[in-house]
């Protein structure tokens, strides 16, 4: 369980990734011992502090603070992962003020929601590492076991790499696409918890994209080598074996690597008909679309989500609930895109079409569509989706078509269509005359699927240059005043005269953000290594 009035307790703990160190931090603490008592060899001198130590580091990855007001906010993963992304691409619209930088690509080095992904990572990052070798002291000195400290190595490794793939795709160029000096990411991997070693880091420039994409997988494979099939402590909110796994299957998929997409994901996807399920902690497909986010907590399709509770969350500024929903208590200020919606692949009946919730403003002079995922934002409660088994079908899926495989990448791809349009609307071999239009289809199918929950951004991403469906940039986006009736939500209408901001080529500074601009201050290292025209 995530407690912040737990994970708090350690004044190593509120170093800032090492160029932000020793600067304030909460007092929110349990009175285990007097904080300026605890240093880097106590806090790692009983289990139960090691338990709290590993407890900090999810902490850490669910939420830090905003830039400009220090509040708490759910960057990187609570929720601000999934926002941004959907704000950056073109299935749902920004409806308000809240996140127009992100929509509108007006961002610069000082804008907070940029900075703070990149500011809060960081941050998440050192104290994964500061917790490796906290743990790695307390086997040496028997405080704790083999296998409880292989688990708990294991999850800080899985959390390092995550953080790092979501950097990836707001920093850097796509794997394989040239330009801004082939910069991938600073990858750090020693605790920052003294002066000199701030130094030290203050030494560590960017890795080449390649080098990061390496240090990301290596990372990964050290916790799927380390991890329990199911971890004890939660099967969803606790990084497992299967969830490293599943995570390589989407960084090899973003690497155009597709042998490597099919070899991890037999892993946990070992049938070759459907249904499909995995040994390694049990997943499967839930019964019908919404049991993932109705049954947030157990369900046997979420391989992993960032925990919040009613106590500790993204808050008002930042939870999913309050930001999409449009039920009591939400504040709606995400819509869906018509692009999206009045998409021919995704047909009437579709069960997905149920995780919609429609409503009228004040005024009642018009009516939206919203994503209802997240149905309650008075609460906000909900887990933050990271990756579900139905994605790693879909990546699987996508790696064996791009292979020249038709026949299995059409098992997979209706195995997830399936369960929510009829039997007689599953796709056929003879709905496509070539493997091109299937992988049309398949894209749409990403999209349908995974509205709501951050990945169009990565699809964009990772297509530039595609071959055959490039996505060329950042998208156009849909003017949320054109919202004016339900005469726009209709499938099959086009969309294009609801535009008003025109696509921006990658080539263009704005498909990167920006390193943050007190990093470029505190860093001269990073200071020379600013994207490009930034």
């Amino acid at each position: 369980m995530i407690r912040k009035n737990i994970i708090r307790i350690i004044g190593i703990f509120c170093l800032v990734y090492g160029l932000q160190m020793f600067t304030s931090c909460e007092k929110d603490t349990v009175d285990l011992a007097p904080i300026d008592r605890i240093t880097d060899e106590t806090a790692f001198d009983t289990p139960e502090r090691c338990a709290l130590a590993v407890t900090g580091v999810y902490d850490a990855v669910q939420s830090g603070y905003y830039v400009g007001n220090n509040a708490r906010r759910g960057y990187p993963f609570g929720a601000a992962s999934i926002i941004q992304s959907e704000m950056r691409g073109n299935d749902l619209v920004n409806m308000a003020a809240f996140y127009q930088y992100t929509y509108e690509a007006t961002y610069n080095p000082t804008t907070a929601n940029n900075n703070s992904m990149w500011e809060n990572s960081l941050a998440a990052v050192n104290r994964a590492n500061v917790v490796i070798e906290g743990i790695q002291r307390a086997k040496e000195t028997n405080v704790i076991t083999e296998e409880i400290t292989n688990q708990y190595l294991g999850e800080c490794y899985f959390l390092r790499g995550l953080t790092y793939s979501n950097m990836l795709i707001h920093f850097c160029l796509p794997y394989g696409v040239e330009g801004n000096n082939n910069y991938g990411l600073p990858y750090y991997e020693k605790a920052v918890t003294t002066p000199e070693k701030m130094q030290e880091a203050l030494q560590i420039g960017r890795s080449t994209v390649e080098e990061t994409y390496q240090k990301i997988l290596a990372d990964l494979d050290k916790a799927e080598s380390l991890l329990p099939a199911k971890n004890p402590a939660n099967a969803i909110t606790r990084a497992s074996k299967g969830a490293a796994i599943a995570l390589k299957t989407r960084l090899y998929l973003w690497k155009k690597d597709w042998n490597k997409v099919v070899d991890e994901a037999k892993k946990i996807v070992p049938q070759s008909d459907a249904p499909f399920s995995s040994s390694i902690g049990g997943y499967k497909l839930a019964d019908s679309p919404e049991i993932p986010f109705v049954n947030f907590k157990s369900n046997p399709e979420s391989i992993f989500s960032i925990e919040n509770s009613s106590d500790d969350n993204a808050t008002v500024n930042g939870s999913l609930g309050q930001m999409m929903s449009n039920r009591t208590g939400g504040r709606g200020l995400i819509s869906l895109s018509p692009i999206l919606y009045n998409s021919k692949y995704w047909l009437e009946g579709d069960l997905r079409r149920k995780l919609l919730y429609s409503g009228e403003d004040k005024a009642k002079r018009d009516v939206r569509y919203y994503v209802d995922k997240y149905k309650r934002p008075q609460e906000q409660d909900e887990y933050a989706p990271i990756i579900r088994y139905a994605e790693v079908l879909l990546n699987y899926s996508e790696a064996e078509l791009r292979s020249g495989r038709p026949e299995m990448a059409l098992k997979l791809l209706n195995a997830v269509r399936s369960r929510s349009v009829k039997e007689s609307e599953a796709y056929k071999a003879t709905d496509f005359a070539t493997n091109k239009e299937m992988l049309e289809a398949l894209l749409w199918e990403r999209r349908i699927e995974f509205f709501g929950e951050g990945r169009r951004w990565e699809d964009i991403h990772r297509l530039i240059n595609d071959p055959d469906f490039d996505s060329k940039g950042i998208p156009a986006k849909v003017d949320p005043k054109k919202l004016i009736n339900l005469n726009v939500y209709q499938i099959g209408k086009e969309t294009d005269g609801l535009l008003y901001k025109t696509a921006i080529p990658y080539t263009d500074r704005r498909f990167l953000w920006p390193i943050s601009q007190n990093d470029i201050i505190r860093n001269p290292t990073l200071a020379k290594q600013q994207n490009r025209d930034w």
